[in-house]
């Protein structure tokens, strides 16, 4: 069993998540696709956001690459 993690680790690991996201939708094969992987991208980031918001880092074009 994997020991709990602390809220600034949790909202990184969210973090993590959604630029894979972020970078997967780039490479969808339909629009459907990638809208779909952009939505979720966003969806961790609030969720991250929520878990730890003195943790925010604010996500600029190209820092997911």
């Amino acid at each position: 069993m994997k020991l709990p993690i602390s809220r600034e680790e949790a909202a990184d690991e969210l973090r993590e998540q959604a630029a894979s996201c972020r970078r997967l939708s780039r490479r969808a094969r339909t629009a459907g696709g990638c809208s779909a992987l952009a939505a979720v991208a966003v969806q961790l980031d609030d969720d991250a956001r929520r878990i730890d918001p003195s943790s925010e880092k604010h996500w600029v074009p190209g820092d997911d690459k």
